[in-house]
């Protein structure tokens, strides 16, 4: 992986001032590798997660997470990442422009204190050279007709697997055809009499859904875990699905 420095810095912008968190999905994919960036944008405080992998059989990749602040119009974070095996760090510096996210390079050195962690030498020279795309993704509110359409089409399957009618708290996340739920299922009219059943929905519950030609949303995958489990069986089912639904 390419050692410069991807010290994350935004511009601000309406994106940034909007009063609710949002949440942002850039991409760049070409012949010898991937890079995917998820963005929670909140105040003046952003999280995320950033992968690279190498498109090699035997390519390992990075995977980690990315935090830090918004300061001076620009934000700046720290990528903590895992590469074979090996837990390491930098600072990086993304820059937000239109449908784009660029990740600034500049020289990157290591931390005397810590050699797994890499400083940026000088932030003011940093260069935006490499561009992520936005992905179309959205998250349905509630009220909407299209959240309505995602919960009813999962309270019938659940319903019937629970043996009671069950609502729904939690997220929707809504990418052209493909959507996934992520939250909480509660029986209607008390606790379930089955205990295993109970004892299942103290858990997480994720969904994976797709629209039909004719508009209609069917549950493709779905469970109950108190892991990530049924996200990546999800996952491996389903390759056709977009990585921004497992995110």
């Amino acid at each position: 992986m390419n050692k410069s420095l991807i010290f994350p810095f935004f511009l601000l912008g309406s994106v940034l001032c909007a009063a609710e968190p949002q949440t942002l999905f850039f991409a760049q994919e070409n012949a010898k590798e991937y890079t995917r960036i998820a963005l929670t944008i909140d105040g003046d405080q952003v999280t995320g997660t950033q992968n690279w992998l190498p498109k090699q059989p035997d390519g390992h990749g990075a995977h980690g997470t990315i935090s830090g602040t918004v300061a001076d119009g620009l934000m700046r974070v720290l990528y903590e990442y895992t590469i074979e095996g090996s837990e390491q760090s930098e600072e990086e510096v993304l820059k937000l422009d239109g449908d784009k996210l660029y990740i600034g390079e500049g020289q990157l050195l290591a931390d005397p204190k810590n050699d797994a962690h890499l400083k940026l030498q000088d932030p003011s020279k940093v260069v935006f050279k490499k561009a992520l795309t936005k992905i179309p993704a959205s998250e349905a509110k509630a009220g909407t007709p299209e959240r309505k359409a995602i919960m009813d089409a999962m309270r019938v399957p659940v319903s019937a697997e629970v043996g009671q009618e069950v609502v729904f708290t939690g997220t929707v996340r809504i990418s052209g055809s493909w959507a996934r739920f992520n939250g909480h299922v509660d029986p209607v009219g008390g606790k379930p009499k089955n205990e295993d059943i109970a004892a299942e929905m103290e858990l997480d519950f994720f969904a994976l859904l797709q629209k039909d030609g004719k508009g209609t949303w069917k549950v493709l995958h779905k469970g109950f875990a108190g892991d990530i489990g049924v996200v990546e069986a999800a996952k491996e089912n389903y390759p056709k699905a977009p990585w921004v639904m497992f995110e």
